[in-house]
Parts: C-alpha cells; sequence; structure tokens
C-alpha cells in the first residue's frame, strides 16, 4: 500500500528530458492578425453608425420584418466604405453581421468579427 503511493505522487527528475523545447516564438502571423481586426473594427464603426440613422434602420427593419433578404443584403451593401460584411442573419428579435477580413477571400483565416444587434 506504501508502495502505490509512493509511485502515484513521484514527480520527473529535473532532467532536460523531462521538458517539452518548444521553437522560437515567431509574432509576424499574429501581428497581421492584429491589424486586420483593426481593420474590422472601424468597418463594425461604420456600419454601426449607418445603424443609428433612425430613417435608414426603420426601413432595414420592414425590410427584415418581411423577411426581404435582397433589400436588407442591398442596404448594407450600400453603406458607403463598407465592404467586410461577409454574411447577414435577422429574425423577429435582432440582427447578425458577420464580419471577415478581405485576407479570408484570399484563402487566409487571420480573424472574422460577430455584430448580434436586439431590436424586438
Amino acid at each position: 500500500m506504501n508502495d502505490y503511493k509512493r509511485w502515484a505522487f513521484q514527480q520527473c527528475p529535473q532532467q532536460a528530458g523531462c521538458y517539452r523545447q518548444f521553437p522560437p516564438v515567431d509574432t509576424t502571423e499574429l501581428t497581421e492578425s492584429v491589424h486586420q481586426f483593426e481593420f474590422l473594427l472601424k468597418q463594425g464603426q461604420l456600419l454601426l453608425h449607418q445603424l443609428g440613422n433612425r430613417p435608414f434602420a426603420k426601413h432595414l427593419m420592414e425590410a427584415a420584418q418581411k423577411s426581404d433578404h435582397l433589400t436588407v443584403q442591398h442596404m448594407i451593401q450600400s453603406v458607403p466604405g463598407l465592404t467586410a460584411v461577409n454574411d447577414i442573419k435577422f429574425s423577429p428579435t435582432g440582427i447578425v453581421f458577420q464580419l471577415a477580413s478581405p485576407v479570408i477571400s484570399e484563402g487566409g483565416n487571420c480573424c472574422a468579427m460577430s455584430i448580434v444587434l436586439k431590436w424586438g
């Protein structure tokens, strides 16, 4: 019984073989992701600014209420400078915008951002 406790709690000896060697850190991809996400934040700000416009918001909600996906899509695509909206989903209680980095269209996968807004 005593042998079991001794073996169950035996620690690894302090030797070089007990620790895994990690490769050197390369922050290039992280830095690029940060820059791309900053772009998405600016795109999100453009979108939110436009959604804060009451006539635009009213027209968007009316189109969504009628399940008029084409009008909703067209209205969002008509926002000046907004290029990163990848997908739009809506329901009677809210709307979700999926923003994706332009790098994703080139085969990259650095970052994406969702904006979820409640409206009912």
